[in-house]
């Protein structure tokens, strides 16, 4: 194993510790969203969405690394690469593009949602 794929894995470690606070986040999140849904206070609202948005801007960097790493491994594919290594490491990079698109679809609703039922005819 080369330098570039321990530092890669280290690099998956620090990610999964970050992995573990964003899901203790997401659980303070969603005890201020039942707040918020019992007693309709706006402050409530404000912590959980802005704890949302947080999260999501994380995850969207860490997919965003991703994609980034994934494209890392196709340049480093030579003429000596099996199909099955290119077939791999192209989907890979698609399931990447894929997350991303995802989380930046998480995100862009949860900065402008105001409401998940009304939330088209109010942006548009």
């Amino acid at each position: 194993m080369d330098n570039e794929t321990l530092n890669e894995i280290r690099i998956e470690d620090y990610i999964w510790i970050i992995y573990i606070f964003l899901a203790i986040f997401a659980i303070v999140s969603n005890y201020f969203e039942k707040e918020y849904l019992k007693k309709h206070e706006k402050k409530d609202e404000n912590i959980f969405r802005t704890i949302n948005t947080e999260i999501f801007i994380v995850t969207f960097l860490i997919y965003l690394y991703f994609v980034y790493i994934n494209y890392k491994h196709i340049k480093r594919l030579d003429e000596n690469s099996s199909p099955k290594q290119v077939l791999l490491a192209n989907i890979g990079l698609i399931a990447a593009i894929i997350f991303l698109i995802g989380g930046g679809l998480n995100l862009f609703i949860s900065i402008f949602g105001d409401d998940e039922d009304d939330f088209l005819l109010n942006f548009f």
